[in-house]
């Protein structure tokens, strides 16, 4: 499973690196996953561009659509990901919305994308209530399904989350898109997280929001790890040519010392 994979690199707080794959350029991707194994994450989220990302913000949306440009599919990124798995065992979760599953891969998905090397699936418009046969095809293809938690989710709804998903929850700090966040800490967001720690048996980690090693550390306080995917795309953004790969490693090893103290 997802969680004992991480573990073994004996550290308490996990490290989850959100990569698009296919930006900024079409053969970045490979250059990416091996900048955040090596910069400590325990596992990595490879999004799968979509042209309407409803619980994305406007950084990962603009990342989707340089993504699509270059050519990037669902079944590309599976064949991105068998290569990696040539050379790495890092967890891989695919994250995306479950058209990109369905269509842009196939009725048996969860199968295709076991056998390309994935450990697990994010599908964040995929409700509990019509998750059953979804779910169902995940667990015979031996995936961990992470489900969400947002602050809106009653006390009954994160119990039924945290009973449903099969390693750890996604807990969505904030209600509204992804994206960086100044301020991100708040008593409304600790609250929140405290919360959610006394209703879940399993791991939690933390997402939509984090930008700087020191809210990393912070959110890491109340939850068992965290996820950045704005913040890094931003850093890769910002990057020159050829650079981007290692401006990714340096955010992303900050955030590793930020949550190992």
């Amino acid at each position: 499973m997802i969680q004992s994979a991480a573990r073994a690199g004996g550290r308490k707080k996990f490290l989850s690196a959100y990569i698009m794959p296919g930006f900024p350029h079409p053969d970045s991707t490979l250059r990416m996953l091996k900048a955040a194994e090596e910069a400590g994450a325990d596992f990595v989220e490879l999004g799968i561009p979509f042209s309407d990302p409803l619980a994305d913000g406007p950084v990962i949306q603009q990342a989707a659509q340089v993504a699509i440009g270059n050519g990037m599919t669902p079944r590309k990124i599976l064949d991105v990901l068998a290569e990696f798995r040539k050379s790495s065992n890092l967890p891989v979760i695919l994250m995306g919305y479950f058209n990109s599953f369905l269509n842009g891969i196939g009725d048996d998905f969860a199968v295709r994308i076991k056998d390309a090397g994935a450990d697990g699936v994010i599908v964040p418009d995929l409700s509990l209530e019509e998750s059953g046969s979804v779910r169902k095809q995940i667990e015979n293809a031996e995936l961990s399904l992470v489900l969400l938690i947002a602050p809106t989710s009653s006390d009954e709804r994160i119990k039924e989350i945290d009973g449903a998903t099969t390693d750890f929850s996604y807990c969505v700090s904030v209600t509204g898109v992804t994206g960086a966040r100044k301020n991100l800490v708040s008593g409304d967001v600790t609250s929140f997280l405290e919360k959610v720690r006394k209703l879940t048996a399993k791991p939690f980690v933390v997402g939509f929001g984090i930008s700087t090693p020191e809210t990393a550390r912070e959110v890491s306080r109340f939850s068992d790890g965290i996820v950045v995917g704005s913040a890094l795309i931003q850093q890769i953004s910002a990057a020159e040519s050829g650079g981007e790969a290692v401006a990714a490693g340096s955010f992303l090893k900050n955030l590793r010392a930020a949550i190992d103290k």
